[in-house]
């Protein structure tokens, strides 16, 4: 799986600009990200950073300033995104990920045994988590906190490499991830801006958090790092799947 494949950043000055300029692993995560920031300059539902120039796995932007960031904002943006992308579907593009939460739960459960006390109640959840097929939008992909900046009461989005096709929930599971104690908020907040007709949403959502939690528990139970490092994020993802 993709997930872990980070790419490397770092900031300098270039012709009198700030830029950021980030390496990717693989060209594909390159070519999504141009694929995102194109579209949206067509379509201006969000802003993106502006383009300084690319290459084969590097890409610069010019450097955004941030403020304390607008997590509802968020919120407001991508219910605006979602709406506008099931009416308006994008074309086929074998650059977009189809984000399938079946594929994700198959994933959980075949390593069902790393949760310990909570393996069979996350296996019971997941083994009949049902969910609304017919809702299918564009998604960031990697809505979580990280990637985004807030400048100006405007949020600029980036790192684009997990963009797609899929249920709105994903998206809104990424927020609640990295903002759970505000996850009601949240929630709510996005039904209010969204244009289409949504009865069922709570459950959804619920329903790929625990499959996005867990799946993200077991991607980072395998990484390399320090027991600290493990033991602050884990605690964190078995924190969100207790409480739902």
């Amino acid at each position: 799986m993709d997930e872990w494949n980070r790419n490397t950043s770092q900031i300098y000055k270039l012709d009198g600009n700030k830029i950021i300029s980030k390496t990717y692993k693989k060209p594909i995560f390159l070519q999504r990200e141009l694929f995102f920031y194109n579209l949206f300059q067509k379509n201006s539902l969000i802003k993106t950073p502006r383009i300084y120039n690319f290459d084969k796995l590097i890409l610069q932007t010019y450097f955004i300033e941030t403020e304390e960031k607008d997590i509802f904002q968020t919120t407001m943006d991508w219910a605006k995104i979602h709406s506008y992308f099931i009416k308006n579907p994008v074309e086929n593009n074998q650059l977009l990920i189809y984000h399938n939460i079946q594929k994700v739960i198959s994933y959980v459960l075949e390593n069902i045994g790393t949760f310990d006390k909570l393996d069979s109640v996350i296996g019971n959840k997941l083994s009949s988590a049902k969910m609304n097929k017919n809702i299918i939008t564009l998604l960031h992909g990697d809505l979580q906190q990280k990637n985004m900046v807030t400048f100006k009461k405007n949020n600029y989005y980036f790192d684009f490499e997990l963009g797609g096709l899929g249920h709105p929930a994903r998206d809104i599971t990424s927020m609640i991830i990295s903002n759970p104690n505000k996850k009601d908020e949240l929630i709510t907040s996005y039904r209010q801006q969204i244009n289409f007709d949504y009865s069922g949403i709570e459950e959804d959502i619920d329903n790929w958090l625990i499959a996005r939690t867990a799946q993200l528990y077991i991607l980072f139970n395998k990484k390399d790092g320090t027991k600290e490092q493990k033991k602050a994020v884990e605690k964190k993802l078995l924190g969100i799947i207790r409480d739902l």
